[in-house]
Parts: C-alpha cells; sequence; structure tokens
C-alpha cells in the first residue's frame, strides 16, 4: 500500500478518527461519572455532553465513514478475513457503548446524578473493546 494511496489515506483517517472518538468517550464518561459528587453536577454534566457532541458523535462518523471506505474499496477481500469479523463484532460493541454512555450523559446534563452510575463500568467495557479492535487490528498487519 503506497503512502498517497487512498486505501492508506482510509486507514489513516479511520485509526486517527478512532483515536479522537474512544478518547473523548472516555473522557465524557469520566465526566458523567464524576459528576454527582461534584458541587455543580448539571454543569459537569453538561460538558460531558458537549464533549460528546463536539468530539465523540464527530469522531465516530469519521471513523465509520473512512473504514467504510476502505471495506468498500475491497469487499470481497475483507469478506475472507476472520479476523476483521471479530473487529467488526468489538465496534459494534463500542458502537452500542457510545449511544449508551451519551444517552446517560445526556440525562446527567438534565439533572439526573443518578444517570451517571456505572458509567465507569460502561467507560471500561468501551476501552477492552477498543483494545481488542486495535489488537486484531494490529496483529493482522505483522509478518
Amino acid at each position: 500500500m503506497s503512502w498517497l494511496s487512498l486505501p492508506f489515506a482510509l486507514v489513516a483517517a479511520h485509526v486517527l478518527a478512532n483515536v479522537v472518538w474512544i478518547g473523548a468517550l472516555l473522557a465524557v464518561a469520566a465526566f458523567g461519572a464524576g459528576a454527582a459528587g461534584s458541587a455543580a453536577p448539571a454543569e459537569v454534566g453538561a460538558l460531558a455532553r458537549r464533549v460528546y457532541t463536539r468530539l465523540a458523535v464527530p469522531a465516530f462518523a469519521a471513523s465509520f465513514m473512512a473504514g467504510l471506505g476502505r471495506i468498500l474499496l475491497e469487499p470481497r477481500a475483507y469478506a475472507h478475513m476472520p479476523w476483521m469479523h471479530a473487529k467488526l463484532t468489538l465496534a459494534v460493541a463500542v458502537i452500542a457503548l457510545h449511544h449508551i454512555i451519551g444517552a446517560r450523559v445526556g440525562r446527567v446534563a438534565a439533572g439526573s446524578t443518578d444517570a451517571g452510575r456505572g458509567l465507569g463500568i460502561f467507560a471500561f467495557a468501551t476501552f477492552v473493546c477498543a483494545a481488542g479492535a486495535v489488537l486484531l487490528g494490529v496483529a493482522k498487519s505483522l509478518p
């Protein structure tokens, strides 16, 4: 794969978007989980919601589009890669967690501090699934 090729650019964009997406999502979960113990929980929730809508959501969209674009360039090749099926399963889990975390911090921002409970577990699950996807992606590229 050439440095100036479309496949390379799509993979690079996908990886960069994932770094921003997962980092933002973990920060959102941390803010949301800590909101109940703060002096202004709704304000902390509102900050978490802003990070979610301004960083996590656009980065997710960029990651999804770049990943889909890369797969669409060679769909038959990817269909026969067992590691890709496992990676996509982990990605779907992260997408589900993304929506759960986003909904919870939305409720925290609206004043329901109880919605922040359990966000640490969702953050940990997000990290584990993202780490698994990274390990599969890196392992497939090694000789």
